[in-house]
């Protein structure tokens, strides 16, 4: 195990007009299961592969538990990365896959058998053993590529959207595993995703990257409850934070804080309200997310209870307290109400 460290790693792909990744700041504690999340083209694989020594560092430094690993190649840095796609080799069984590596270490033979069976026991795949990867399901196929890196104790790992080739079930399910696997192991874990709710539920803390620049660092409720500007807020959270221009202010609204208005309900003192017409209703069982199109380019969403009876073309009313506002300078998108 160990930390790692970017002190203000910047790299800058040749002809480009500006950096992948500027001046990138961020400590990663010993142990820690860090996510980095933004939009696509943010620098977040970039950045992840720098570490892995995979894209050469413009500016700065990269270090691994306290060790300048920046001009080191990937072999000698002591980690172990997970890639989108696994790359499992096809013609190797899954006992052959998981101890590949071992094996090109000259490892001892009963070493090898060691360390790929309790791993085997961690991720559930004994009886797997045996079988090739064509032979396997997707997520049975991640937990190869995660028994593989487990298998060479490294002190760092490194996933880049290790999830995304699994249907929606499978990756709730997968998720929940390899965030407690994490935690068992107690590994540092460098988690790269572009889903928000992923890296929300899965990361002890959350780095959110804009074109390149570090916006935010944070546990998942301290991002969600105090964002440092607008495009965190609403990048955050699913639906997306309501943010809109209301009088003079530039506002932003949780849809858990934007309530429907019930015909012959009055509206409490002092809140905020707006009325327009139902575009979207998003029933989702135990609740439902109603879309309403308040006019001027405003569409606002609200949360409201499964006993939601209003439907799409009909004329809804909903309201908030401004105390549950966040609010935003127009200009830098600065928060303007951080503790």
């Amino acid at each position: 195990m160990a930390s790692v460290t970017f002190d203000r790693v910047s790299i800058t792909y040749p002809g480009a007009d500006r950096p992948s990744v500027s001046e990138l700041d961020l400590e990663i504690a010993d142990g820690e299961f860090l996510v980095l999340v933004g939009p696509s083209g943010c620098g977040k694989s970039t950045s992840l592969r720098s570490l892995a020594g995979l894209e050469p560092v413009s500016e700065g430094k990269i270090l691994i538990d306290g060790r300048d690993v920046t001009s080191l190649e990937p072999g000698e840095r002591d980690i172990a990365m997970v890639f989108q796609n696994y790359a499992l080799y096809p013609h190797l069984t899954v006992a052959q896959n998981m101890g590949f590596a071992l094996k090109l270490a000259k490892e001892p033979k009963v070493t090898i058998e060691a360390k790929v069976t309790e791993a085997a026991r961690l991720l559930g795949l004994e009886e797997f053993l045996d079988r090739k990867p064509k032979d396997l399901s997707g997520g049975q196929r991640q937990r190869v590529a995660m028994g593989r890196a487990i298998v060479r104790e490294p002190k760092v790992f490194l996933m880049d959207e290790p999830l995304s080739n699994l249907d929606a079930k499978l990756r709730v399910q997968t998720r929940a595993e390899l965030a407690a696997l994490q935690r068992r192991l107690g590994t540092t874990t460098v988690y790269v995703t572009h889903d928000q709710v992923e890296a929300m539920t899965m990361g002890d803390r959350v780095a959110v990257l804009r074109e390149g620049v570090l916006q935010q660092v944070a546990p998942p409720r301290e991002l969600y409850r105090n964002p440092v500007n607008e495009f965190v807020a609403g990048f955050i959270g699913s639906p997306a934070m309501n943010i809109f221009d209301d009088g003079a202010d530039r506002v932003g609204v949780r849809p858990e804080a934007m309530h429907v208005i019930h015909p012959g309900e009055q509206v409490p003192a002092g809140w905020r309200s707006y009325t327009g017409e139902i575009v979207l209703v998003e029933a989702l069982g135990a609740e439902s997310f109603i879309y309403v199109d308040a006019g001027a380019g405003v569409r606002l969403v609200a949360r409201a209870g499964a006993a939601q009876t209003a439907g799409i073309g009909e004329q809804a009313t909903v309201a908030f307290d401004p105390a549950a506002a966040h609010r935003f300078d127009r200009e830098t998108g600065r928060a303007l109400d951080r503790p």
